[in-house]
């Protein structure tokens, strides 16, 4: 996680909650892919299951993206990390 990420959700509880959801969301639908992977044939439920768990890991990245546009705490951590990142750059 980087520290933008890190301080987030020190800060930010509904960041920290969207953030686990979408993580969850994204090992569930690679893990499946994996044990759908080792197989010869792929039915059509399983097809649709995987599907069905890629667009959940979507709305959870998507619900994560929107509340980082929206969140006023969220706004202010990039923000502030744009501004330390263009002071750094400054320096070199």
């Amino acid at each position: 996680m980087n520290t933008e990420s890190s301080f987030k959700t020190a800060v930010c509880t509904d960041y920290e909650n969207l953030l686990l959801a979408c993580q969850m969301a994204l090992e569930t639908w690679r893990k499946r892919r994996e044990e759908v992977a080792t197989r010869e044939s792929m039915g059509k439920d399983e097809a649709n299951e995987l599907l069905r768990l890629q667009a959940a890991y979507a709305k959870g990245y998507w619900r994560l993206k929107k509340h980082q546009d929206t969140c006023g705490i969220c706004r202010f951590v990039a923000n502030v990390r744009k501004d330390n990142l263009a002071s750094i750059s400054m320096l070199h």
